[in-house]
């Protein structure tokens, strides 16, 4: 015997069929609203500026409280954001592998000496950085887009073109920190004019000349230092003369002193000499006569005595005494 559906069994399979359908859909809503969720959030970088941008329309929202710094941020599906850097950014114009652009070709003031040359052509190395003030970058996105670099390049490059006519081919060589901040100022008044954005610091990397130019002024500045090895090898000189010259009146000096001292020591030898032998025949004379008044001797007397004195000092062997000559 079958047994016959009946109407009650009907209505319990569809009530669950309409639970499971309804269940289903409940989690794929949301599954999709989870995921709507997730697409609409991004990100802006420590180091980068944000604008919002539709991208569907194109729209780019431009107030400039609207300008997003640093993290993570709800702003909803088919919006995301064009990245500006915040950092500094370096821009160089060099022969190095990494720069931007090769050396910027220009032309130096005329020389004072030679005003109708019209100055030397030139090759500037320059690097410089920049860096976005969080206000100004809705206006650089209406002017430049995304291409503001190619156009801040152009613009240093003028500025410095123009700026390097102000100086002379000399001052390049010994003006070099002068030349760096003139450039540093023209190319930081550009950009903030044309850029809506400054320029921090600047470098002049390298002054390349025309190369016989070049050499001339390399060897200007060869002779130019001769010059002064040889204004100190005379000062050398000068000062060895005026030593030697020390020298020799010192040692004059010290011939004079000597000489002096040997005068004043043979007088003084002299008048003791002289004195002690006043002294020395004035005591013989005292004595003589102190001898000669003692003895009652006369004159000849005394006479005799002193002749026999006399040749008692004779160191001969053999003496004649009073023998008168033959014939007398």
């Amino acid at each position: 015997k079958q047994n016959t559906p009946t109407m009650d069994d009907d209505d319990c399979d569809c009530g669950a069929a309409g639970r499971s359908k309804g269940l289903t859909c409940g989690t794929i809503a949301s599954l999709v609203l989870v995921l709507l969720f997730a697409l609409s959030w991004d990100t802006v970088e420590p180091t980068e500026f944000g604008l919002v941008q539709n991208s569907v329309t194109g729209y780019v929202e431009l107030d400039p409280d609207q300008v997003y710094e640093s993290g993570r941020y709800f702003i909803l599906l088919y919006n995301t954001f064009l990245t500006f850097p915040r950092n500094l950014v370096h821009l160089e114009f060099s022969d190095e592998p990494a720069r931007h652009r090769p050396p910027i070709p220009a032309r130096s003031g005329p020389d004072p000496d030679d005003k109708d040359t019209g100055g030397q052509p030139i090759e500037l190395s320059v690097a410089f950085q920049y860096k976005f003030n969080r206000p100004s970058v809705p206006l650089i996105y209406l002017k430049f887009a995304l291409g503001w670099e190619n156009s801040f390049i152009t613009f240093a490059q003028q500025a410095i073109t123009n700026k390097a006519q102000h100086f002379t081919p000399r001052q390049y060589w010994r003006d070099r920190k002068v030349i760096e901040a003139a450039l540093l100022q023209a190319v930081n008044e550009t950009l903030i004019d044309k850029g809506f954005t400054e320029v921090h610091s600047l470098q002049l990397l390298k002054v390349a000349f025309n190369s016989k130019y070049e050499d001339i002024i390399t060897n200007i500045q060869v002779q130019e230092q001769l010059r002064v090895t040889k204004n100190y090898q005379l000062n050398v000189t000068r000062v060895q003369k005026e030593v030697d010259i020390l020298q020799s009146e010192t040692t004059a000096t010290i011939a004079r002193i000597n000489a002096q001292a040997s005068r004043e020591a043979s007088v003084m030898v002299n008048m003791a000499n002289t004195e002690a032998l006043r002294l020395e025949q004035g005591a013989k004379a005292h004595w003589y006569s102190q001898l000669k008044n003692r003895l009652s001797w006369t004159n000849a007397d005394f006479l005799k005595y002193v002749k026999i004195k006399s040749l008692d000092k004779q160191a001969g062997d053999k003496m004649v005494v009073g023998v008168e000559g033959i014939g007398a």
